[in-house]
Formats: structure tokens, sequence, C-alpha cells
């Protein structure tokens, strides 16, 4: 019967054996090193030192003690090469050895019988109890070595084979079941030595299809085990579809299927989606007791990394024993594979996908977020990248080309870019001023546009001064002057006050969104000794008061707070993943409910007197985004900032929730070094409230 393209895609072993074994190398490198054994009437010091030996990696020693006619089987090299093979099918990555019993079986035989446990990356733990015949030459004990030494059913002849069961990556989902991520393939291409018949026929076909000269590609499989599949190269599923009847026609080639994770809006949500990569050291050496081999990909960023064991599921595998004909005589193991799960996400894909086009070419990012649950309704990047080639396995430089950029397309700017705020943090010192008592909401001041009370100059944005103003408009008109005075009233209350306030409000810390994130930085006395040498000083928080100085924010840390001033002072945790549920429906689905953090612990007053003045922001005669929002049919209420950055233009932000009254979503828009946040940021936001709300732009 003729095999069909997918069944041709055979199980074969993965080469994991010699990283594995090189580690127990390192473990074992204080037991002695074995030595021949003199006689005596036990064989026990034989089979011992065998054992450690084989503890310790160490081959030579333990072919010294193997008999002459052993020996004569099997060289050295090949006694080598059968544990690694074994170890390798085995997917066995440690192992412990005790020693049960030794003795006489007669007077120039005798056996040692020993447990062992075999820890395996897909079979869970094998325990054995092999036996070492021994026979006596001259005065010493030596070993009558075979397979079954190792394994008690292999004899010398058997063979063992792992049939290998998996688990599909799981799809991820937006709200409206719209895929974001799935699963697709492509076909390791490898060479089985001993199956070879015209060595120049099968190099010239693998050169064209793998893009490598003949001897680079025979080098690959050089010296190998006979019939062992030695990967040569990756091709496309595609390729190896429209190549199949010549492919499989030549004799020494062999194939097999390897997952690959395909992205089927393109860049689309990049920075939350992730993408996959060949898994690297130190992945393997913390994931490989859930079953992941030198071959295997995993989740490198967003949620493909973060929900990596969801998403792969844990592959499983029958362990036989098989005679050289193929017929099964032992079945060591038999474990399942555990079905990936399918993540149900909160993004919104046309939201998205809008959020996108408006940030376009600017650097910076989007947050939005729906205030009541705290869930992510989209996150965009900018620059960003298209994950289909971050996860593309067949072409490297592509993949290196993203990562040596110098605009930083992997940077997820909305979790991990740390700003100051500018002019932002005023709704913190507002706060902080109000519910300590340092001043009301119509508390008066003066700003000729300048402040010198430190007995340094430091100007308000507005140089002409505005005049006569009050706290309440202080924020509405972002007035400089009016926040360094709330910030030098902070100051002298407790030189933490405003660092308290801050950390209230969940800057300074992780927000738990299941992406990588920076904790940003509320800088504070202590901080201030460790890093620069000297203390907190009044000015420092003067500065702060304005969002300038050492604070650093991210995006999405802004968002959450514009959020809870939106929703009366919940402080949820932003949330991507809404489910994780089994296709096959074998197990019940996850559900994960909004989660709250905390709380602003606000007067109701002093929470409506921010909002009233976050909504006279947008609203003429006086509001510094009134222009931008003067005609927008939705009531917005939000902020603008401007941040300095040393050197170069002033990062634009504005921060906004809508509607004002019953507010629905919360939207900041960062964009780095472009300028004026009412100038360059409020439109921005002002584009993405027109596509949520259905508004013509």
């Amino acid at each position: 019967m003729r095999l069909t393209r997918r069944a041709v895609l055979k199980l074969v072993p993965s080469g994991l054996a010699a990283a594995v074994l090189a580690a127990c190398r390192q473990q074992a490198a204080l037991l002695p090193t074995p030595s021949a054994t003199p006689y005596a009437e036990s064989p026990e010091p034989v089979a011992r030192a065998f054992l450690s030996a084989w503890q310790a990696r160490d081959f030579d020693a333990m072919y010294a003690l193997l008999d002459e006619e052993s020996q004569a089987r099997v060289d050295r090299e090949t006694f080598e090469q059968t544990y690694d093979r074994i170890f390798d099918e085995a997917t066995i990555y440690t192992f412990d050895t005790t020693l049960v019993a030794a003795g006489r079986l007669d007077a120039t035989t005798a056996a040692a019988d020993f447990d062992a446990v075999y820890r395996t990356r897909l079979v869970g733990d094998l325990v054995v109890r092999p036996r070492l015949p021994m026979t006596l030459m001259g005065e010493t004990w030596r070993i009558q070595w075979t397979p079954a030494t190792i394994i008690p059913q292999l004899g010398e002849n058997n063979v063992l084979r792992l049939f290998k069961r998996t688990s599909t990556r799981g799809v991820i989902y937006d709200r409206q079941r719209n895929i974001l991520a799935t699963q697709g393939a492509i076909v390791i291409v490898g060479v089985v030595p001993g199956r070879i018949q015209d060595e120049t026929v099968m190099l010239n076909v693998l050169s064209g299809l793998l893009g490598k000269g003949p001897a680079d590609i025979a080098a690959l499989y050089a010296n190998q085990p006979p019939d062992w599949f030695i990967p040569v190269g990756r091709i496309a599923f595609e390729t190896f579809q429209e190549q199949y009847d010549m492919l499989v026609s030549i004799p020494g080639l062999d194939f097999r299927e390897q997952a690959a994770r395909a992205y089927p809006q393109g860049s689309t949500a990049a920075h939350v989606l992730g993408y996959v990569g060949p898994i690297s050291r130190e992945e393997l050496a913390a994931l490989g007791e859930r079953g992941y081999e030198e071959d295997d990909i995993v989740g490198k960023a967003g949620l493909e990394k973060a929900a990596e064991e969801w998403l792969a599921g844990k592959k499983g595998g029958r362990l036989a024993v098989l005679t050289p004909e193929g017929e099964e005589v032992a079945m060591l193991a038999d474990v399942p594979a555990q079905q990936s799960l399918s993540l149900h996400t909160s993004l919104d894909v046309a939201l998205q996908q809008a959020v996108e086009a408006v940030l376009a070419e600017q650097r910076g990012s989007i947050v939005v977020l729906d205030v009541k649950t705290g869930r992510v309704l989209a996150l965009a990047s900018s620059p960003t990248f298209d994950p289909n080639a971050m996860s593309n396995l067949l072409d490297l430089q592509q993949r290196l080309a993203f990562v040596n950029r110098a605009d930083q397309p992997l940077l997820n700017r909305a979790t991990q870019g740390a700003y100051p705020p500018g002019s932002i943090f005023k709704i913190v010192s507002m706060a902080t001023a109000l519910q300590e008592g340092l001043f009301a909401v119509t508390s008066p001041f003066n700003c000729p546009g300048y402040w010198d009370r430190l007995g340094i100059r430091m100007n308000c944005w507005k140089a002409s001064g505005h005049g006569a103003i009050d706290l309440f408009n202080g924020l509405v008109e972002s007035c400089d002057v009016v926040f360094y005075e709330v910030g030098l009233a902070a100051y002298n209350r407790d030189i933490n006050l405003l660092q308290a306030y801050a950390r209230r409000f969940g800057l300074g810390a992780p927000t738990g969104i299941e992406l990588d994130e920076s904790s940003g930085l509320v800088p504070d006395n202590e901080w201030k000794v460790s890093t620069q040498g000297v203390g907190w000083t009044p000015g420092d928080t003067v500065n702060m008061a304005i969002g300038q100085g050492f604070l650093l924010t991210t995006p999405l840390q802004i968002a959450r707070v514009l959020a809870a001033i939106a929703n009366g002072g919940t402080l949820y945790r932003p949330q991507l993943i809404v489910s994780a549920e089994d296709p096959a429906g074998q197990r019940p689905p996850m559900t994960f409910e909004p989660h709250v953090d905390g709380t602003l612990d606000l007067a109701p007053e002093h929470l409506q007197a921010i909002r009233d003045a976050l909504f006279r922001v947008t609203q003429p005669p006086r509001g510094t985004a009134s222009y931008v929002f003067r005609d927008f049919p939705v009531p917005v209420a939000g902020k603008t900032g401007t941040a300095e950055a040393p050197g170069v233009a002033p990062h634009a932000w504005f921060a906004a929730y809508a509607p004002a009254t019953t507010p629905e979503i919360a939207v900041v828009a960062m964009a780095e070094n472009a300028g004026e946040g009412s100038a360059v940021a409020a439109p921005i936001v002002r584009n993405v409230l027109a596509h949520y709300f259905g508004v013509e732009v």
C-alpha cells in the first residue's frame, strides 16, 4: 500500500543523549577512577567499579572490565555508542544505580544484580534490575557484557524503540474566536547512512534542495551509526509535498514532520502573541522533564512564552523492545501525551488592527483597557515585526535581522518601555494633595511662568504664566508651578509621601500582565543613596510632582491608573488570557476572572474632583487638549503629558477614558521623542476612540 505524504514522516531518535550524559560527567567528577580489580573471592568490587565508572561516564574504565569475548565482539567505540543510543532513544537524561547482590555462581562464573532508575524526558522513570554476568579470567573477575546489562529485555540483538506521542501546539484566539496563532509544519530532512545506495545522486538532490554543498552535507552524517536518522536540513512542508515522489524514492533519505507556528493575522498583535524558536540549552535544562528535546521549539516572547506549558502540552510515548525483525517482545512504558490547551484572549483583532494603523510609523505604543475588568482590548508597540518571520526555522538570517535592528522592533514598548510620565503624573500629585489635606480643590496659587522657592528658577511650560489659578485648574491647564508647590508641601509633610501614593496607584512595580514587563521606577531616598551616592532632596520631590526626574513608568501602568480613576478606584490587574480550553474536550476549561490588586483608597469627593478636572482637560476654554476633542461627540476625560528626554525631543503622552460620564475604556498613547502630548499623542487617542465608538474621523 502506498504511503501518504504525511504517513512517510517517521518518528526517530532525537539525539539528546550526548548533551545529557555530558552533564552527568560533571556530577560524577568527584568519584574515584576505577581500576582493574585483583582476584578476590567476591565479584562485588568489580561490579561496584563498573557501576561507578558508568555513573562517571568513564567508558575506558568500563571497557577495561569486560572479558575478552565481549571485547572481541564489541569494540571500544561501539561499546560507548550503544549506551548513547539507548539513552538517546529512551530520552534518558540521568540515572542512578544501586548494587543489590553479587556472588559466585560456581568456580568460574558470578553475577551481580543491581537496580537502575532511568529518568526519561518522555515516559517518566524506568526502574529495571539488570544483571552483570561475570567470568573469572586468571585471577580477576571480568564482565560478560551485552546490552542486557543496561536493560534486561534487550538481550544481545533486540533493539529499543520509542514511539512518540505529541500534542499539537494550542491555538490562540481573540475575543471573537478569530485565530491569532495556529499550527503549521515543516519537514526535517535526514540521512540514514546504512540505506544509501547511490551517494552521489542523493547528495546532488540534497544540495539543490537545501542550498548546501555536497561535501558539507556528507560531513554531517560521516562516521555515524548506519541505522541512525541524521538530520541534515529543513524544508517547507509545501516543498516536500511538491517533490514528494522524487524524494521518497531516493534510498538513504528519510523525513520527519516538525511543528511550525503560523500567525494568520501577520504582524497584528505581534508583541502580545510573541513568537517561538528553537529551544536553548538553558531552556532544555529547565523544561526537559516535561519532554522537551533538542530539536523542539518553545515560546520565546509574549503569550507564546508566558503560556508555554498550556500551549505546548506534554509529550508522551510508548517505549518497547523489538526483535531485529520488528516484533515486539516487551513494552517498558506507555505514557499518553497531555493535550495542549488553546487560549482565548481579551484582544479585539479589529480594534487591534485599527490601533496599529493609527500608531503607524510612529515609535511608541498604545494600550486600550476595559476599565471595568482590566482586560486588554488592544496593545500595540511600534516599530513592530512579523511573528511568522521570527518563528521561521528555515531562515535564521531573517530572525537575526529583527534582533539586530537599532530601532528594537522586538521590544514591547507598552510593557517594557520605561519613561518619565510627564504631566500625567500630576493626577497622582493632586490625589496626594487632596487626600493628605495639603491643599483643597480651590486652594489659590499664582503662576508667573516660573517658580524659585528652592533658590533655583524652575519654569512652567507656559512661559507667560497662568496667573491666579487654583489646584483644580492647575490640573486642567497642567500648570507646573501649582505642582511644584504640591511637591514641596508633600516633601515637608513626609519625604516618602509622594512615593507612597505613586505606589498606591500601581507605579514602580509590575502590573502582573501575562507578558514581560518593566517595573518602572518610583525613586526614593534609599534608591538614590544606593545609586547616586547622595540623599533625597526637596528638589527631587518637586521634580517628581510634575512627572520628571528619576521617575519612570510604562504605558501599561499609566493605562491602569486611568482605568482605576474611571471605574471608581479599583486597580485591576491587566489581563489578556480569559480562558484556556482543551480542544478535545477531555478537561474542563479554565476560566480567569478579573483580578483586583487593590484600590486607590481616595475619598469619593477627591476622586470626583480629579475626574471632573480630567474631563475639563478636553473642554474649552482652558483644557490643554480641548482643541483636539472640542467637536468629538463622545465626552472624553484625559490628561496630556510632555516628558523631557535629554538631548532630544520630549516624549508625547495622552491618557484618557471615555465616555467621561459612564466610562468603558481607558486609552493611553505614548510617542517617543515626538513633541508635545497635546499635539501628537492626543490626536492618536482621538482616532482610537473614534474607531471604538464608531465616530467618523
